[in-house]
């Protein structure tokens, strides 16, 4: 029996979550959100925070988005298989936010695999982040799978043409993890793959 504090803790998270989708994913993503099981700890932070300065809310198409920072709930994969291709792009992008790098990588293919244009800010969010093989990945997939992928190109276009202020502060961080990290797998800074990414996003904008 699930007592009360366990149902209204399961109504909180499926809340936060539903709150990472623009109003037109929100269909696909609640069939997701039913399956992500419960977690020890509640979402962390969301990734328009920053300890610096106050950052405008995350948008698009017209809705504000308020994407976690960080969830801690196991990935059950065998479960999202079921899904139709929507709602598996959806848990795809709820798990881009996994406290585990290898976790994240992993859904960032999940996501990308209906070609829906609102996964842009859950990948232009990875960019900002420390693990260098998912921003070879998301810039590998800008360089060869814009025909494949047509819609998330567009995503990421809008993106960020409509969120001038986050994609400045996804530079910053990126500029960051290059300058303490990965200096010396990338002497300059224009050839670590977040900033090459980060950088043809803005041409295509």
């Amino acid at each position: 029996m699930i007592d009360r504090a366990g149902r209204d803790g399961a109504e909180q998270l499926r809340s936060q979550l539903l709150g990472a989708f623009p109003s037109v994913a929100r269909a696909a993503a609640r069939q997701a959100i039913d399956l992500v099981p419960p977690a020890d700890y509640s979402p962390l932070g969301l990734i328009h925070e920053s300890n610096n300065a106050k950052w405008p809310a995350v948008t698009f198409r017209g809705d504000d988005l308020e994407i976690p920072g960080r969830i801690y709930n196991t990935f059950p994969a065998g479960a999202f298989e079921r899904l139709a291709p929507l709602s598996r792009a959806a848990a795809g992008c709820i798990y881009t936010r996994h406290r585990d790098g290898h976790t994240r990588q992993r859904a960032l293919g999940v996501a990308l695999s209906a070609d829906v244009d609102w996964c842009a800010p859950f990948v232009v969010q990875l960019l900002g982040e420390y693990v260098v093989e998912i921003c070879i990945d998301v810039e590998e997939l800008l360089t060869d799978g814009a025909m494949t992928y047509p819609n998330v190109a567009r995503g990421l276009q809008h993106f960020a043409e409509s969120n001038p202020a986050f994609m400045a502060l996804t530079r910053a961080r990126a500029t960051s993890y290059w300058s303490e990290y990965y200096r010396t797998d990338f002497p300059h800074i224009t050839t670590y793959p977040a900033i090459r990414a980060l950088d043809q996003i803005r041409r295509r904008a």
